[in-house]
């Protein structure tokens, strides 16, 4: 049986980065994805909307995996028992303690999480993809999820011609305010995920004066996007 694209570059990812099958690093796998994303497109390569959501997907939990680093650096006392709501739980893929609120980990918790091998991640994948079909389906009229919104948005825009436009920009302005900048709606899913790319490239550094306020994104100097 053939395998789907997103598989094959999801287990060709974990190949490029030399990441062990066996204990799977999410963060290093969601970038070498990307990388390869952005190599397929510069060859023009139209990628299905399942390719691109899984993107978004790795992308979810690798900002989990950084959420959940950094709160178990901290006490207790200094932070909130829950993580954000948006950052996606793969709770199918972790040893739950019966004495745990459901779907709220604890820093035990986070310290038991078993090891993820290369098919579990497939497999959470693909229960993830089936979820946000079934929520297309039934959320019509409701507001969807924004990252899925802008997953299924930005497969009508040359994800390159993006990229340089902003980076041009970002080299005149130096800095600039997401939000402000981009105001409208469909310009702020148009331009949200060229603006991860970057980030994700280190030709641009983004960041928050303040969680759940205004998204900053910075130009970094001496990178090396026209190279």
């Amino acid at each position: 049986m053939e395998f789907e694209l997103w598989v094959r570059i999801v287990k060709e990812s974990i190949q490029k980065g030399n990441i062990n099958p066996w204990d799977i690093n999410v963060a290093k796998v969601a970038d070498e994805y990307i990388k390869t994303l952005k190599e397929l497109e510069r060859f023009d390569i139209r990628l299905s909307a399942d390719v691109i959501l899984v993107g978004g997907i790795l992308l979810r939990m690798k900002s989990q995996v950084l959420y959940e680093k950094c709160e178990s650096t901290l006490e207790d006392d200094d932070v909130e028992d829950n993580p954000p709501e948006d950052i996606w739980n793969y709770s199918n893929v972790v040893q739950k303690n019966p004495q745990e609120k459901k779907g709220v980990p604890s820093k035990k918790h986070l310290k038991d999480k078993k090891q993820i091998t290369v098919e579990e991640l497939i497999d959470t994948l693909k229960s993830e993809l089936k979820k946000v079909k079934r929520s297309r389906e039934k959320k019509k009229n409701k507001k969807e999820d924004v990252i899925y919104d802008i997953i299924e948005e930005m497969e009508k825009y040359d994800i390159s011609e993006l990229m340089e436009s902003l980076i041009l920009e970002l080299r005149k302005e130096g800095i600039i305010v997401f939000q402000k900048r981009f105001s409208d709606r469909k310009d702020i899913i148009k331009n949200f995920l060229p603006c991860l790319y970057l980030a994700n490239e280190g030709k641009v550094e983004i960041f928050q004066k303040e969680i759940f306020k205004d998204m900053i994104v910075k130009y970094r100097e001496n990178n090396s996007y026209e190279k």
